[in-house]
């Protein structure tokens, strides 16, 4: 361990160690002044010109303690407390900030290590919660997501807006075509549908062959709107075969909007799950919304 220490550090406990010397020795004069000795007096003729004065000494271990705590507070104290508040800043959710700390050398690396743990472990909970087929966002983080996003709608009395998309017949594609075509309608699906919403809307795979989209900020008419369009134009972009031979591949939509058609996110799935069962029930290949299935409540 000492061999990785670097110079400005074993400077710093080397001077340390003189002033312990030092405060040592006042404790030693104060001793001897306590019981009443006289340094003069009762040291041996052969040491008395080592003697110092006790005022001298004193003076000197004054100094000593006000740079001790100097050295103290600015090279072991303070790049400390930058490593407490970055931790305090990682718990509260913050794990982008860093403590920045240039002196000594051993707290910047430790400053440094932490960071990099925290980016790892951020990056593998990250994998864990993205889908790596379609590289959108899997059930686990929606659930998380939508949980915020009501919150926020609640607090802020703001509209949100959550759509649910099913290929259908894509049972068939997988028996007739075979997996691959599966899979590649699955990630055709994803990258069209993100080229179809804005950057603050939320595009997960909620499991198999169904897709979650959340609209904050959305009322119920504009999801419509924009899920409307995105059926219109869905057979263009997701399709089996290639550019030679293309298929159409269909797909049906269910709407539901906080908070007419639920008040939190385990509710809100289920209108859009039950608007997307509607949409089946009707024919497929279409849009549904969730308050049209109960006239009363509209």
């Amino acid at each position: 361990m000492d061999e990785k220490w670097s110079p400005s550090l074993r400077s710093i406990l080397a001077f340390l160690s003189m002033l312990m010397v030092l405060v040592v020795s006042v404790a030693l004069v104060v001793v001897w002044r306590y019981f009443g000795l006289d340094l003069g007096r009762d040291v041996p003729l052969d040491f008395q010109h080592l003697v110092v004065p006790a005022e001298i000494v004193l003076t000197f271990a004054v100094f000593a303690g006000l740079a001790t705590l100097f050295v103290y507070r600015h090279f072991v104290k303070k790049p400390l407390m930058r490593i407490y508040e970055m931790a305090d800043y990682i718990i509260n959710g913050d794990i982008a900030h860093k403590a920045r700390i240039a002196y000594p050398a051993e707290f910047r690396e430790l400053a440094n290590r932490l960071g990099v743990m925290v980016d790892r472990i951020v990056h593998a909970q990250s994998q864990e919660d993205i889908d790596s087929l379609t590289g959108l966002f899997n059930f686990r983080h929606l659930t998380n997501y939508l949980e915020t996003q009501v919150n926020l709608a609640a607090r802020y009395n703001r509209p949100l807006s959550l759509a649910m998309l099913d290929i259908d017949h894509f049972t068939e594609i997988n028996d007739l075509q075979g997996h691959g075509a599966g899979d590649a309608v699955l990630k055709l699906t994803a990258k069209y549908i993100e080229s179809m919403v804005r950057q603050v809307d939320y595009i997960g795979r909620y499991g198999g062959k169904t897709f979650v989209i959340v609209l904050p900020e959305t009322a119920a008419a504009s999801a419509m709107m924009v899920m409307e369009k995105i059926h219109r134009e869905f057979t263009n972009h997701v399709y089996v075969g290639d550019d030679r031979k293309k298929s159409p591949v269909f797909a049906s939509l269910g709407v539901a909007d906080y908070p007419r058609s639920g008040q939190d996110a385990g509710n809100l799935i289920a209108a859009a799950k039950t608007a997307l069962l509607v949409a089946k029930r009707r024919g497929r290949n279409q849009v549904a919304y969730f308050r049209s299935l109960d006239e009363k409540a509209a």
